[in-house]
């Protein structure tokens, strides 16, 4: 390994290389006066060491073809973690760029607060905008005024985000959120709440034992008391994401092209799941629990007859795959405004299509190859915007991509989700 460096408006960024792949890691794109307050975005014109990976919410890595320049003008892929609005972190290796930037394509992880720090609204805040997604969008500025000087072309940028990432990619496409800082998005396993934060307000104030929920107190209280609030709070909502962007109204996006995915099993190997259909609960768990996570009483029935000759072993499963994450497939696919495509992954040979399995296919990652199967999909998408198989349209069948992980089998198919489509509000 060796160092790398570029130079742009954000200032001199040193990076590593191993004469392949340049890797600049955690370079701050933002700061912060309190983990509260509104971000601003960094200083220019600083040497920033980038060498190595760190913990911070307000950065980002940059992975592009070692020796790349302003003159080359590679597409660039722009990664968005998820978590649940929780955890998680743009190193994550799961969606390592590496794979990518040996196929000529500059590759971006970005990372934004998480929590309450991301996610509670207060009073003062504009309608419809939470921090968390605001440091997205930083982030992406951040790429449009630097990424040309590491060969990327900041007006051909593809966003993917997966599961909370995926919602706040879909956010980030709102009218009243989008900038013109990308061209095309990849929702990947979509992720929203079933309720909006004010609707869970009260609960989450009882959950601070009395401290108003304003800026003010945030600030001075000690991170042991948020924390210990919170997950008082999060015990509630076991079997939904407990906080995050709400609610989500798709025909408010701006003309951006949408691919949108699921994986078939996405909520199975949940640990309340597995627990339930071991004891052979399911149904009774989906007829008790059901309504509470979005299924209509009345179509509680005919759902369970299809979700037992899917697999009935998991029922239960099933159910949190459908309400956590392939109803906000469809209703996306079903109300985005612009041109949509879906897809939806099956096992492969060696891989479940379970929650998060996905990601390595799709970037390349060992043990899959990179510039081969998914990872070959996702590049060229990137590259074209060409997507290998019809638009989804109501008024031409409702048509998917049905795909393994190993990117074999691939098959159009009509309407996968549309059982899911009658049962949920």
């Amino acid at each position: 390994m060796h160092s790398a460096e570029v130079t742009c408006p954000a200032g001199t960024i040193v990076g590593v290389s191993d004469g392949v792949v340049d890797a600049y890691y955690s370079i701050p794109y933002a700061e912060l006066r309190t983990p509260f307050s509104n971000a601003t975005a960094t200083h220019r014109g600083m040497m920033i060491d980038a060498t190595g990976p760190r913990t911070d919410p307000m950065a980002l890595t940059v992975m592009a073809p070692a020796g790349a320049s302003d003159a080359d003008d590679f597409p660039v892929l722009v990664y968005i973690h998820g978590g649940r609005f929780e955890e998680g972190s743009h190193n994550d290796e799961r969606a390592n760029g590496y794979a990518t930037a040996t196929q000529s394509v500059v590759h971006v992880q970005i990372d934004y607060r998480v929590g309450l720090a991301g996610f509670a609204p207060f009073h003062d805040d504009e309608p419809n905008h939470y921090r968390g997604i605001d440091d997205c969008n930083l982030a992406l500025e951040w790429i449009q005024r630097n990424i040309e000087a590491f060969g990327g072309d900041p007006t051909n940028v593809t966003v993917v985000g997966q599961s909370a990432g995926a919602a706040i990619t879909l956010w980030l496409a709102r009218r009243d959120h989008f900038r013109g800082a990308f061209r095309r998005i990849v929702a990947l396993s979509p992720a929203f709440p079933h309720k909006s934060y004010e609707q869970r307000r009260d609960t989450l104030q009882a959950a601070f034992l009395g401290m108003r929920l304003t800026r003010e107190n945030f600030i001075t209280a000690s991170p042991r008391r948020i924390d210990a609030a919170y997950k008082r709070f999060r015990r509630r909502y076991v079997l939904d994401v407990a906080l995050g962007p709400a609610p989500l109204e798709p025909a408010e996006m701006a003309d951006v092209d949408v691919i949108v995915t699921s994986v078939r099993d996405e909520m199975i190997a949940h640990p309340v799941a597995l627990k339930i259909d071991k004891m052979g609960l399911g149904t009774t768990a989906v007829k008790t629990l059901g309504p509470a996570i979005g299924i209509e009483r009345e179509e509680i029935e005919p759902w369970l007859e299809t979700a037992r000759k899917m697999d009935p072993k998991h029922v239960f499963g099933r159910l949190l795959s459908d309400a956590m994450i392939r109803h906000w497939t469809d209703l996306v696919a079903e109300e985005a405004p612009a041109k949509v495509w879906q897809a939806e992954f099956l096992p492969s040979a060696f891989e479940s299509a379970g929650h998060c399995h996905d990601l390595k296919p799709l970037f390349g990652v060992h043990p899959y190859t990179a510039g081969e199967g998914l990872h070959a999909q996702l590049l060229e998408y990137a590259r074209t915007g060409h997507v290998g198989w019809p638009e989804y349209s109501a008024d031409t069948g409702r048509t998917v991509m049905s795909i393994n992980l190993a990117c074999e089998n691939a098959h159009e198919v009509r309407d996968p989700l549309g059982y899911v489509r009658s049962s949920f509000n």
